[in-house]
C-alpha cells in the first residue's frame, strides 16, 4: 500500500504470498533454483526445471524482463529473445539466465514495486518475481534460493510457488535480520534499519499478532508460519508518505515524513500499523489461492487491517485511521469498479480501499454468526472455506449467501455497494 502526498490513499500494488515448505528433492513440475553469491552479490543465477519443454519463456506478472541476460539451455543452446519473449530452444526442459540485482544503499529502492536488489550494508537480497524471473505457464511450482556467504556457509530457503491465479512470488534471503519476534505459531524476522522510534517495537507486535490471529481465526487452506518484513530506505524522489507492498513470505516497507508537520509521527504510527498489518493480510490469505476479485481482496485486507489498528491505537492516533481509511468520500458501484480495474484503471483500487471496507463494516453489523476471536465476518469466511462456491462478482448470489447469515438483512447492503441500487440517503 503506498500512502503518498498529504497521506492519501493511493494504488497498492496488488500482492500477497504463496507459500509452503518444499521437502529436498520433491518432485515439481515448475522447479526454480535461484543462487546468490556474497562475493558477487550484484547478480543471481537461476536454473528452471520443467517437466515438459516449454516452446516460449516470458518475463513473470508482466515483467520486463530488462534486468534478466544470458538465457540458455542448460546445454548450452542460447534461448534468444524475440520481442517480450525468448525462444527455448527444442526439447530443453532446462533453463538457466542471470539476474542483475541492484546495490539499493544509499540510493533507496520504491517499496511499492521492488526490483531486484541487495543491501550491503544490512546483508540481505531480494528477489521478486516480477523483475527476476520467466515463466512458461502460470502453472505453481516449487523454489528454492541459496546464499553462499563469504565465510563458506550456506544460507537455503524453499518456497511453494505460486500460480498465475495466486499473488507473485517474492523471496529475501540474508544471515542477519535485525530482530526476530514469534506469536502464537507465527515468526516474523525483520531485515533493514527499521525507522528509530521508541513505540515501533510495540507496532512489530502488534502487526504480528494480528497476522497470528487472522492465520487461526480465517484463513482456510496454506498459510506461511514465517513472514519477513524487510525496511528499505526511499529513493531521494520519492514524496513522504508509506509505501508497501507484500510477496511471498514478505512484505518490504518505507518511510518518510514530512518536515515541519507536528502531527508525523502519530500519522506514521497509525499508518503504519494498519498498512503493514493490510499487507500481511494479502500474505496470509494468498497462500490459499483463493483467487478473490480485487474488489474483495483489497477490502477484506483494509477492513481486517482497520480493525486490528483499532484496538492497539490510541484514540489520538486512531483519527488519522479514520481520516485516510474511513472517511474520505470515496464511493461507487463495486463491481463497476471491478470492471473499470480488470480492463487497466489502477485508479478503481482506492476505492476498494475505502468504499468496499465500509461494505464488510455493514456487512459484519448484520451477520448473526456467532464471532470468533477476529469477529463474526472471520468465523464465516473460515465456515465457508474462503467463500467457495459464491460468485462473489454477483451481486445476486453474495445477496443470497450473505442473507443466509444474517436473518435477510445482508441483501439490501450487498446491493446498494455492489450494484449502486437501493442505497439509502
Amino acid at each position: 500500500m503506498k500512502i503518498g502526498r498529504a497521506w492519501a490513499v493511493a494504488l497498492l500494488t496488488l500482492s500477497a504470498c504463496a507459500t509452503g515448505a518444499v521437502g529436498p528433492g520433491s518432485p515439481h513440475a515448475i522447479d526454480y533454483l535461484i543462487a546468490i553469491d556474497e562475493r558477487q552479490p550484484s547478480e543471481a543465477q537461476v536454473r528452471l526445471t520443467l517437466a515438459e519443454a516449454p516452446q516460449t519463456l516470458a518475463p513473470a506478472r508482466d515483467g520486463d524482463g530488462e534486468g534478466i541476460v544470458d538465457v540458455r539451455c542448460a546445454d548450452g543452446r542460447p534461448a534468444p529473445r524475440q520481442g517480450g519473449r525468448w525462444q527455448a530452444p527444442s526439447g530443453c526442459r532446462e533453463l538457466l539466465w542471470t539476474v542483475r540485482l541492484d546495490a539499493i544503499d544509499g540510493r533507496g529502492l520504491d517499496a511499492s514495486l521492488p526490483a531486484a536488489a541487495y543491501s550491503a550494508r544490512h546483508s540481505y537480497w531480494i528477489v521478486p518475481e516480477r523483475d527476476s524471473l520467466l515463466r512458461a505457464s502460470g502453472a505453481a511450482g516449487a523454489a528454492t534460493v541459496s546464499l553462499r556467504l563469504r565465510d563458506g556457509r550456506t544460507v537455503v530457503q524453499r518456497y511453494a510457488f505460486p500460480s498465475i491465479t495466486q499473488p507473485p512470488f517474492y523471496a529475501v534471503v540474508g544471515d542477519r535480520p535485525a530482530t526476530t519476534y514469534s506469536a502464537d505459531g507465527v515468526t516474523l524476522r525483520l531485515f533493514g534499519a527499521a525507522p528509530d522510534y521508541p513505540w515501533m517495537e510495540a507496532v512489530h507486535r502488534n502487526v504480528l499478532a494480528a497476522w497470528a490471529r487472522w492465520r487461526r481465526d480465517l484463513v482456510v487452506g496454506p498459510s506461511p508460519a514465517r513472514i519477513d518484513w524487510v525496511w528499505v530506505e526511499p529513493p531521494a524522489d520519492l514524496e513522504p508518505g508509506y509505501n508497501a507492498s507484500a510477496g511471498a513470505e514478505a512484505i518490504i516497507s518505507q518511510i518518510r515524513l514530512r518536515e515541519g508537520d507536528r502531527d508525523a509521527e502519530a500519522k506514521a504510527r497509525a499508518v503504519i500499523a494498519t498498512s503493514a498489518a493490510h499487507e500481511g493480510f494479502h500474505s496470509l490469505t494468498g497462500a490459499a489461492g483463493q483467487a478473490w476479485p480485487a474488489w474483495v481482496n483489497e477490502s477484506l485486507a483494509n477492513h481486517f487491517a482497520i480493525e486490528a489498528a483499532r484496538s492497539f491505537l490510541a484514540p489520538s492516533d486512531f483519527q488519522f485511521v479514520e481520516q485516510y481509511y474511513m472517511s474520505p468520500e470515496v464511493r461507487g458501484a463495486l463491481l463497476a469498479a471491478q470492471a473499470a480495474y480488470s480492463a487497466g484503471d489502477g485508479g478503481q483500487a482506492q476505492l476498494f480501499y475505502v468504499h468496499g471496507a465500509r461494505f464488510w463494516r455493514e456487512i459484519e453489523a448484520v451477520l448473526a454468526t456467532a464471532p470468533n476471536r477476529s469477529g463474526r465476518l472471520a468465523r464465516l469466511i473460515r465456515a465457508s472455506g474462503n467463500f467457495s462456491g459464491v460468485d462473489l462478482n454477483d451481486a445476486g448470489a453474495l445477496a443470497r449467501f450473505l442473507d443466509r447469515h444474517s436473518a435477510g438483512r445482508a441483501g439490501p447492503i450487498v446491493r446498494c455497494y455492489l450494484e449502486g441500487s437501493g442505497c439509502a440517503s
